[in-house]
Parts: structure tokens; C-alpha cells; sequence
């Protein structure tokens, strides 16, 4: 079967999810559009660049007047779901190769793995620490690695395992306290270790999405809840737009994929900083 037509029948699936799911779960037709057109967009961003569902989409929700509890673990729900489909797609299209005994599958399992410990102390240090100095040292981190990117776009730095887990485990953190940050950091990272941009977006979706398994399992544990009414429209959102995203990156130019992901990771870790000065 064609990308084209695996994609069609995929969209033809989640649509028709959203339509059942949507009056059952009592979904506002209003709310629910907002939320499938900000997840669609956000999700076109992380799919086709590693990065954005998370860190653009909890400030948003938080705005529309939704509590972080109820964003948080239903997004790592939706991004677990949507992160697998990423991978997915990136493998057909050969963004990536995540088969078995696929070159881009050592390392996506490492980054994987390294995660155990970031969303452990990630969910129990955000019980503990401000959240405000949790906030600026992520916004940090992140500004960093955009800026790491660009101006080191044309070195590289030995790849090393060792690397790639303390990469992982600190960008797990990230996203187990705020629901974004993870892909920032870890797609630049791997870009910084040599990785090609196209599979450095492949391998996060593949990682991201053990991440988001594990800290949703986590938070669930410890009294957290999935809110359904937030889940269906943002999992219709964001899974309808894998197949676009996917498509655009496999077109693209591998140099300016590299300067296009050290960008929006220095502005993602700005706009971080900013958003943590403001709140004191």
C-alpha cells in the first residue's frame, strides 16, 4: 500500500473516531474544534521538527482555562498515541530506519531507556521544588540547545550512549514536570552528536513516545486523571496531522532542517524564560 493511501485510510480512521467519541464523551462542538485545530497545528510542528506538541500546547490550554492537571497527563496520553504514529510514518517514508536491526534503532531505545530516571525525579521533584525556579532552569536548558545548534551546526561532537542518557534522562524531566520540553532538547542533542536532522526527528517521536507512556502511568498512580473531554479532540487533532508533517520533512533540505531546528529551540527556550519572569 502507498504512503498516500495508508495515510488517507488513517486520516478516514481518526476522523471517524472523533465523530463517535466527541457526543459520547459530551464534548462542546465549539471547545472541541479549538482544541483539534490547536493540537492538529502543534502535533504538524513536533512531527515534521521534534518538537512544539508539548511545550507550545500546555501554556495554550492553560490559557483556555484548563488546570494543569487536567492538561498534563492527557497530553502525555495523546502524545504517547501520536508519537508512535510519527515513528511510524517516518519509517515508511525511510526519515528513519526504526525496523529491527534498523541503524536508528540502538539509539532510539537508549534515549528510551534514559528516560526511567528523568520522569521518576521529574513527577517527584515537581511535588517539591518552586515551580517558578523549575520553570527558568527548563526555559535555560532548552535556550541552550537552539543556541548550541546553530552556532555548532557545521562541528560535531562524538557521539557517546553515555551521552544520549544523561540527554535523555534531563529532557524526561522536562516533560514529566510541564508536559513539554522534551524534544527541544533532544533533537538537538542528537543533531549536536552527528545524527541527521530527518532521523533525529524520526528517533524523538519513537523515545518521546516511552516517555509520555511512562510519566502518564506515573501521574495516574499518584492520584492524576485522564480528562476525556480535553483527550478526544486532541487525539483526533494530533493524529491527523502525522502524515502531513511526516511528508514535509521527507521533501526537505537537510541543512536548513538543521539552522529551522536551532531556531525554533532557541525561541521555544525564550519564550520558557519569559513566561517564568513573567509569574514573578
Amino acid at each position: 500500500m502507498t504512503y498516500f493511501r495508508k495515510s488517507a485510510l488513517w486520516i478516514g480512521l481518526v476522523l471517524l473516531f472523533f465523530a463517535v467519541a466527541g457526543p459520547y464523551a459530551g464534548i462542546v462542538p465549539k471547545t472541541a474544534l479549538v482544541i483539534f485545530g490547536l493540537c492538529f497545528t502543534c502535533e504538524l510542528i513536533d512531527s515534521g521538527l521534534g518538537m512544539g506538541y508539548g511545550t507550545i500546547l500546555t501554556p495554550a490550554l492553560m490559557f483556555m482555562g484548563f488546570s494543569p492537571w487536567d492538561i498534563v497527563p492527557t497530553l502525555l496520553l495523546s502524545e504517547l498515541l501520536s508519537g508512535f504514529t510519527a515513528a511510524f510514518f517516518h519509517n515508511e517514508v525511510k526519515n528513519v530506519d526504526l525496523g529491527w536491526g534498523g541503524k536508528d534503532l540502538k539509539p532510539a531505545l537508549i534515549l528510551a531507556c534514559g528516560s526511567v530516571v528523568g520522569v521518576v525525579a521529574g513527577v517527584s521533584l515537581a511535588l517539591t521544588l518552586p515551580q517558578d525556579l523549575l520553570r527558568m532552569l527548563i526555559g535555560c536548558i532548552i535556550l541552550m540547545s537552539g543556541l548550541f545548534v546553530i552556532l555548532l551546526s557545521r562541528h560535531l561532537i562524538v557521539y557517546k550512549h553515555w551521552k544520549m542518557l544523561v540527554l535523555s534522562a534531563t529532557a524526561s524531566f522536562n516533560k514529566a514536570i510541564s508536559g513539554g520540553g522534551y524534544g527541544p532538547l533532544v533533537t538537538s542533542g542528537q543533531i549536536l552528536s552527528g545524527v541527521k536532522g530527518k532521523s533525529a526527528v524520526g528517533i524523538t517521536s519513537f523515545a518521546e513516545a516511552f516517555t509520555c507512556l511512562l510519566a502518564a502511568s506515573v501521574f495516574i498512580a499518584q492520584g492524576g486523571y485522564v480528562n476525556v473531554r480535553l483527550l478526544v479532540p486532541m487525539c483526533a487533532g494530533a493524529l491527523i496531522s502525522v502524515p502531513f508533517s511526516v511528508f514535509a520533512i521527507q521533501k526537505s533540505n537537510e541543512n536548513q532542517l538543521k539552522i529551522v531546528i536551532g531556531v525554533l529551540t532557541l525561541a521555544m527556550g525564550g519564550l520558557t524564560i519569559f513566561k517564568a519572569l513573567q509569574l514573578y
